[in-house]
């Protein structure tokens, strides 16, 4: 909410995350953390919720292609949006992406028609750069996303966030989890003042009645 602004918009950005998460096979988490950090990105631009959906999409796509693994995909997507969230993409932030997402980076080279690592030194890579050529480059990656193959890994991924999905919609319209939660922390209270030394003997000497009267 404090990175959106109102509940209202909070709760459409939710249900873009959701989807780009679905369309781009990845993990729910690491789809919210990229949107999150690109609206702070653009907040000055007046970039609109739909655009970031687009831009976190396409990155989200292009880690697939790449065959990244869940651990470079969410090193990845941390490193991007705080490329961008600080302004420029550079550096270390430059090069862990480049290393963990080759095709992102071919198709960056050329939506800007220029060798990025010249325009890495020379701070050219903005964030509004960045965005706009992500943009030009959503139709190609998304044909090529399309006749890639959903792996088992992804499917999974796909059902976790699912799930997830559920769970927070049946909590916000029920509470019943939050219920749930209380109830389990009360008992695990309960748990924790039980007298065990007295619980015990008093076992045992249940134990004993029981055999004299046996």
């Amino acid at each position: 909410v404090a990175v959106t602004g109102s509940q209202e918009v909070a709760a459409s950005a939710l249900t873009l995350v959701r989807q780009v998460a679905a369309d781009s096979r990845s993990d729910l988490s690491s789809v919210a953390s990229l949107f999150a950090d690109l609206t702070v990105a653009t907040r000055d631009l007046g970039t609109e919720q739909s655009v970031i959906a687009d831009v976190t999409r396409v990155f989200s796509q292009t880690l697939q292609i790449s065959g990244a693994d869940a651990g470079a995909a969410a090193g990845a997507i941390r490193q991007f949006g705080q490329a961008l969230a600080s302004g420029t993409l550079r550096g270390d932030e430059f090069n862990s992406i480049a290393e963990s997402n080759s095709f992102f980076m071919l198709q960056l080279a050329e939506s800007l028609g220029k060798p990025l690592g010249e325009l890495a030194r020379q701070g050219k890579l903005t964030a509004e750069v960045v965005l706009a050529a992500t943009l030009d480059m959503k139709d190609r990656v998304e044909s090529d996303f399309s006749q890639t193959a959903t792996t088992v890994g992804q499917a999974f991924t796909s059902l976790r966030n699912s799930v997830l999905g559920l769970f927070g919609q049946i909590e916000g319209e029920t509470g019943v989890f939050e219920s749930l939660a209380g109830s389990i922390q009360g008992l695990a209270t309960s748990i924790n003042n039980v007298d065990v030394e007295g619980l015990i003997e008093t076992l045992q000497d249940l134990t004993r009645i029981a055999g004299l009267l046996a």
